[in-house]
């Protein structure tokens, strides 16, 4: 009987061992996965910002497109004074902001 609990320490002691040897293990490949995703969202960060500034950039190009078309289609509309008026201030300061 003392042989038969003997050999089940020894299972379960070997066993423990087993477990937390592979918990350390996992915890090791755990922090490697952590740190390269780290690197991955600051390079991900870097990404997005550059694409931020460019449709930032695009952005500013339209509207320094659609100014001269709304002066030229302001003729061909229903109140076209007015408009052409406002399109030609909308010109102007897409100018002055081109400049800086």
């Amino acid at each position: 009987m003392e042989n038969a609990q003997l050999v089940s320490m020894c299972i379960l002691i070997l066993s423990g061992a087993f477990a937390l040897i592979s918990l350390g293990l996992l915890l090791i490949r755990m922090s490697g996965a952590v740190k390269e995703a780290t690197v991955l969202m600051t390079m991900v960060e870097t990404t997005l910002t550059k694409v931020n500034h460019i449709l930032d950039d695009i952005n500013n190009k339209m509207e320094m497109l659609n100014a001269p078309v709304e002066l030229f289609s302001g003729f061909f509309s229903k109140g076209g004074l007015k408009a052409t008026l406002l399109s030609g201030l909308g010109l102007l300061t897409s100018m002055f902001r081109r400049k800086k």
